[in-house]
């Protein structure tokens, strides 16, 4: 687990993200309870939950006033968009989100197929560059084909080995 001070400055340093808005955007997931704020007098910990939600809040490049739904917006993302939940249940998929994809990166980095995460700036979309190619993660009914705004698209890339470093200064020795 870490500390809010440390998770900041491995933002700047490993992920490239400024410091200052990463602080106030880590006050806007607070705030919109998306990460477990500490209890009176206890500091906020940062668990790799919690990093995954936030990384994926610092590359949406929202507004600090839409960062929290922006970001839930991103993490419910599904692969091309395909909504699971209304096939059948006798041969419905496991539902994965890009949420669950960047866990499992925070996780268990040196284990990952992931080279690189891609979060779309202008519309809800996380892509996942892997050795074979890239998996888009959109809004569960999104036509995966299709241009999904009418701007251009804006979209900040993370290298996966950034977020190992950072994964691995943080939790080190949470993982087994």
């Amino acid at each position: 687990m870490a500390n809010i001070a440390a998770t900041v400055a491995a933002l700047q340093h490993d992920c490239g993200f400024r410091a200052a808005r990463a602080g106030t955007v880590l006050e806007r997931l607070l705030e919109a309870q998306l990460i477990e704020p500490g209890a009176p007098g206890v500091a906020v910990v940062i668990n790799p939950s919690d990093f995954a939600i936030l990384l994926l809040a610092m590359a949406s490049g929202a507004p600090l006033r839409a960062v929290a739904d922006r970001t839930v917006e991103l993490f419910e993302c599904v692969p091309d968009g395909v909504d699971v939940d209304v096939m059948p249940e006798s041969f419905r998929p496991a539902k994965r989100t890009a949420f669950d994809l960047l866990h499992d990166l925070v996780w268990s980095p040196d284990t990952s197929p992931i080279t690189a995460v891609e979060v779309c700036e202008t519309f809800a979309e996380v892509t996942f560059h892997t050795r074979n190619g890239i998996v888009r993660f959109l809004p569960a009914g999104t036509l995966a084909g299709h241009w999904q705004g009418n701007r251009q698209r804006r979209a900040t890339t993370i290298p996966a080995s950034a977020i190992a470093l950072a994964s691995k200064k943080l939790f080190a020795g949470d993982q087994q």
